[in-house]
């Protein structure tokens, strides 16, 4: 079997790759770096969730236009065909004839609900509360994807920072190395040393290769909350991140928490949610009282076996005794008299589809009262199970507060701790640095070996990263403690 050419592989994996990234950014539209508020802003609008949610709200509006339009009449119309063969009532005379003929009906009805127990209102209300609370979960899931976005392009950022440490060190001990397989060719130090800073330059390499994996998971997670594919292309703007203010926290979780309770989304949909739980017990209250509808119509019909009678024919068949009810003088015959015979002969005509709608019409106008007597309490029961629904939307309020406090209490409690870590991560290197620069001067002279030097460059190292660590950290929380205080979510 023939091998395909390595050429060939390499040119369809770069066009492929080449596909992926131009559908990604013909799908967002961007061929450049994106900002943090395009990251945002495009997440917003493009999470699938996010769209999930403004699809309920839209549900929300309909069913609010709609209890709106569920207090004007109702009209209908009704009609219908029917061939019949044998015996049948014909709905124009109402006989019972048996024969063959077609018939049809026509009607058009209106109902106008005049009192359903104030149901109609508080429904319409109650549709009012719900969409408002829709819309608070729509801005509410804003908030949590762009609490995410930030949190993502943070973390892009962190570990672009985190390769350029670790590319630094990197760099310082391949230039140790360097110096110091010189200084060993010229017999001047030992083997071991060239030997330590080759582990040391393994282990750099080791975690500048971590530090590119942690940038591309970082990538990714920003890709997949922006709903797009994998591209290489995916760039971000890295903006100027100033150094974070040593100073404590300006402010307190309890001084943070009553400002998001008066401005979070997700409080003041739960607050709307009880708000329409006792619209529910006013709606299942309405069931006590009578209702009151007023109706009217239209109708006619129309039967083939109808007839229109145009006139009448006089047909004498002759003289007919007939007797008066007296007798003759002797008392003993009855007088008879003779008459004519004159028989009436009804004479029909065609009478047409449009003739008999016309001259069936009829009319009717009415009210309808339905009064609650007994329904095997479904009504009170109906009353008890909104009653239990407001309670149940009332813990469900509790429960957001009560969450939304312990989170506003961790984050600021987590804001302290990384303002405490950051301050002390930088007088973690400010020291390291000074002492890793003397102890450079110290290898180069030979004062020390390059086992302590290493040990003094890792110790340099790992407080740079703490710094890093801290500093996107500090900056982070601090930015979870403005979007709870309602300030926008910007570097």
């Amino acid at each position: 079997m023939r091998k395909t050419p390595k050429k060939i592989l390499l040119m369809l994996g770069l066009m492929l790759c080449g596909a992926t990234a131009g559908f990604a950014q013909s799908q967002s539209g961007k061929t450049d770096a994106w900002t943090l508020q395009e990251a945002i802003d495009y997440a917003v609008k493009n999470n699938l969730q996010g769209q999930q949610n403004r699809l309920n709200r839209e549900l929300d509006v309909v069913e609010l236009r709609q209890s709106k339009l569920g207090r004007l009449p109702s009209v209908n119309a009704n009609g219908n065909f029917n061939s019949n063969a044998g015996s049948f009532q014909d709905p124009v005379t109402f006989s019972l004839i048996t024969q063959r003929a077609q018939t049809s009906n026509f009607s058009v009805g209106v109902s106008v609900p005049l009192f359903m127990g104030f149901q109609q209102a508080n429904q319409v209300k109650q549709n009012a509360l719900n969409l408002q609370a829709s819309e608070q979960d729509v801005l509410s899931i804003q908030n949590d994807i762009s609490i995410q976005v930030v949190t993502a392009y943070l973390n892009i950022l962190f570990a672009d920072e985190l390769i350029k440490t670790t590319d630094f060190q990197r760099n310082l001990t391949q230039q140790q190395l360097d110096r110091t397989s010189l200084l060993f060719k010229a017999g001047s130090v030992a083997e071991n040393a060239v030997l330590d800073l080759q582990s040391q330059l393994a282990t750099d390499e080791l975690n500048f290769i971590n530090a590119q994996n942690q940038l591309d998971i970082a990538r990714l997670s920003l890709m997949q909350l922006l709903n797009l594919p994998t591209s290489e292309d995916f760039e971000i703007v890295v903006p100027e991140i100033p150094e974070p203010d040593q100073n404590p926290v300006g402010v307190t979780g309890n001084q943070v928490f009553e400002i998001a309770q008066e401005t979070l989304p997700a409080i003041k949909a739960a607050d709307l949610r009880v708000l329409s739980a006792a619209k529910s017990i006013d709606i299942a209250r309405g069931g006590y009282y009578p209702r009151l509808s007023l109706s009217g119509g239209i109708s006619s019909r129309y039967s083939s076996s109808s007839q229109f009678l145009t006139g009448r024919e006089l047909i004498n068949r002759g003289l007919v005794p007939e007797s008066l009810g007296f007798y003759d003088e002797a008392g003993t015959q009855p007088v008879i008299v003779y008459v004519p015979d004159i028989a009436v002969n009804p004479i029909y005509g065609d009478y047409s589809y449009f003739e008999q709608m016309k001259d069936n019409i009829a009319r009717f106008a009415g009210l309808s009262l339905s009064v609650p007597i007994f329904n095997g309490f479904q009504v009170r029961n109906n009353v008890e199970r909104a009653r239990l629904g407001q309670q149940n939307a009332k813990l469900n309020a509790d429960i957001a507060r009560n969450n939304l406090r312990q989170t506003i209490e961790q984050a600021y409690v987590d804001a302290v701790a990384s303002q405490r870590r950051y301050k002390a991560a930088k007088e973690q290197v400010a020291a390291a640095e000074k002492n890793f620069q003397n102890a450079e001067l110290r290898l180069n002279s030979g004062v020390i070996n390059t086992i302590d030097f290493n040990v003094i460059t890792t110790t340099f190292r790992s407080a740079q990263s703490s710094l890093l660590q801290a500093k996107y950290e500090y900056t982070f929380k601090l930015k979870v403690l403005d979007f709870y205080q309602g300030k926008p979510l910007t570097l």
